[in-house]
């Protein structure tokens, strides 16, 4: 089987299996991060078999992580992730390489979708690029991006904004943020919600597709092959952004004001600095020893730096966003189409 070849900024990714299913989910998941050949030096790769779990490989050590996914041993350089049975994902920390065990296909989709991004994520924050919890869309040369928690409403409300021609998408869920605050695109695929309009996609039998993320449930998607036209180059950066936190607001209509530096700053410090609800597992981002230690300690000054310099670069406000998310997006277009030459 021939293997499926991702390139994010830089950092190349090689992902080998005898099931062509899971490549082309990947694919349909990274969908603008596809690289047809090798043509430079793989960053990470993963080798998945469908195969049970060969849990006598764990040595019998204590485990040094146990969360409600999964159970980490560690030996050196080598980290064992038993999903109590299920899935086993044995990572060289000093290759930066593993193989995955398991016969179920949903969850090896959900956490290959997540080992890429969390390695791949923490040599970009190492570079400078990093990820906020956030949609973010482009009017002209703005960059419209919108914090949320998880079940916010993010994925229905960008829906909205992507309805319109002027807007397209340049992420989802993670845009990166660089050191001078700029705005940098990450589009992968939609998590669409119950409530999300239809839009006109390209090839919707092969486009939308779901992912089992056990706990969480299945999920709807939309590969943004099926939005031609609608997602920004990679190349681009803006540094003109409309910063917005929403909340949750129980009204018909929604409210947008502008936010003190110290309200937006804590929101950045949750959803950008800490990160919550970034798609990751710890597991694959948090290692052990001194070394480590140092590196997530850069990490956390290199996120303040590019935080702090969104911080001041944007026009920062709030929006208390009601039950009709149609008329929460008119309320923002009508605040850009006002003001997009004051921003």
């Amino acid at each position: 089987m021939k293997p499926a070849y991702f390139e994010f900024y830089g950092h190349k990714v090689k992902v080998e299996s005898e099931a062509p299913e899971l490549l082309h989910l990947l694919k349909k998941d990274f969908s603008s991060f596809v690289k047809e050949r090798e043509d430079v030096a793989v960053g990470f790769s993963l080798h998945v078999y469908l195969d049970d779990p060969p849990l006598e490989q764990i040595p019998n050590i204590v485990c040094t992580m146990q969360t409600i996914n999964s159970i980490c041993y560690d030996i050196h350089d080598v980290r064992y992730c038993d999903y109590y049975g299920e899935l086993l994902v044995i990572l060289n920390k000093k290759t930066n390489s593993a193989k995955m065990y398991s016969k179920n296909l949903s969850k090896i989709h959900e956490v290959s979708y997540l080992l890429i991004l969390s390695r791949i994520g923490k040599r970009m924050d190492l570079e400078g690029l990093h990820k906020l919890h956030a949609f973010s869309v482009a009017y002209k040369d703005l960059a419209l991006v919108c914090m949320m928690p998880m079940k916010g409403g993010k994925s229905t409300l960008l829906m909205e904004f992507l309805k319109d021609s002027r807007f397209k998408i340049i992420s989802d869920d993670i845009p990166l943020v660089d050191w001078q605050g700029r705005i940098r695109p990450f589009p992968i695929k939609i998590g669409l919600s119950d409530k999300a309009v239809e839009l006109k996609v390209f090839n919707p039998e092969e486009n939308y597709y779901h992912m089992d993320r056990g706990q969480y449930g299945k999920k709807k998607l939309l590969s943004l092959k099926g939005l031609p036209g609608k997602v920004v180059e990679l190349e681009k950066s803006y540094e003109k952004v409309l910063l917005i936190e929403a909340f949750r607001y129980n009204s018909r209509t929604s409210i947008l004001k502008d936010s003190s530096f110290l309200s937006t700053g804590k929101g950045l410090l949750k959803h950008g600095v800490i990160g919550f609800g970034l798609p990751m597992v710890i597991e694959y981002f948090w290692e052990n020893g001194w070394r480590d230690f140092l590196t997530k300690t850069k990490i956390f000054c290199f996120r303040c730096i590019g935080f702090g310099a969104l911080l001041f670069r944007a026009k920062r406000m709030k929006l208390f966003l009601g039950r009709n998310p149609e008329e929460a997006a008119e309320v923002i277009m009508k605040y850009i189409a006002a003001n997009y030459e004051k921003i």
